[in-house]
């Protein structure tokens, strides 16, 4: 679960996808979905929406660790750095945002969703596992759905930032630069988002490549035998973002990080 709060809480970060400019019509059409899907094809499809089931599955069952696990980041904050950005100046609105502030605010979210994150770490690499050994037909397919799991994989695997040592280095620069732990880690992000090139087709919806399970869902389409229709409504829901009960949670313990900072990153 908390792999589709991160895309949704995250998205500067999912925006760093490299959106590639609109191919010839004719580079890429998805079979029609009246032709007969292959053995083969169909096999692949069925094999990766169980796999997305069981990544879901495990997502959901390590929720109540990564909302304790982000408790545990305030509850550390607090004892080491407690308000430590209590004096940082808020955001104006419509002026230009500062480039240390917009990097110290990606490092705290980073940080916050990170240490939740990271606990889903096995089963994402497991899916990602998983994912490499199926191929599709259509190779561009293939390559878009190995390199979405390997990004995750590889995001879940970043370990934590030193946040508190990081944020006192942004106060003493005057709030004017930051550190190099904190230029490390967005580097870090920056290399796993790259790995991942959605190419906007010219007959698919275009605010697909903003929402990844749209994404996967149509183009995965044309190679779902008829017998996996309700499973890939079950593995790739059309309103797939969390409802409210489901991210509150999240929200709450956000909150206690920025109570502990004593910096509001929407400030």
């Amino acid at each position: 679960m908390l792999s589709r709060f991160v895309k949704a809480a995250r998205d500067v970060r999912r925006l760093g996808f490299t959106v590639v400019a609109l191919i010839a019509a004719m580079a890429f059409l998805a079979p029609s979905a009246l032709a007969r899907v292959s053995t083969s094809d169909a096999a692949a499809t069925h094999a990766y929406l169980k796999a997305v089931i069981a990544l879901n599955h495990a997502s959901g069952e390590a929720a109540p660790a990564g909302i304790k696990a982000i408790e545990a980041l305030a509850t550390q904050v607090q004892s080491e750095c407690p308000d430590v950005l209590a004096g940082a100046p808020p955001h104006v609105k419509g002026e230009k945002t500062n480039k240390s502030r917009s990097e110290a605010v990606e490092e705290i979210a980073a940080a916050t969703f990170g240490v939740a994150e990271h606990l889903e770490h096995p089963a994402h690499s497991r899916f990602a596992s998983a994912v490499k050994r199926l191929h599709w037909s259509n190779p561009r397919l293939t390559r878009l759905l190995r390199s979405l799991a390997r990004e995750q994989a590889d995001q879940s695997a970043i370990p934590a930032p030193e946040l508190c040592p990081d944020m006192k280095f942004w106060v003493a620069s005057g709030f004017t630069a930051t550190s190099t732990g904190t230029h490390g880690l967005l580097h870090r992000l920056q290399v796993v988002s790259s790995i991942t090139q959605i190419e906007v087709e010219p007959h698919e919806p275009p605010g697909n490549a903003f929402n990844l399970t749209a994404l996967v869902a149509y183009r995965l389409k044309p190679y779902e035998d008829q017998r996996d229709r309700a499973l890939a409504r079950k593995a790739l829901p059309p309103e797939s973002s969390l409802t409210p009960p489901q991210v509150k949670p999240y929200l709450e313990a956000l909150a206690k990080v920025e109570a502990a900072l004593g910096y509001a990153l929407s400030g």
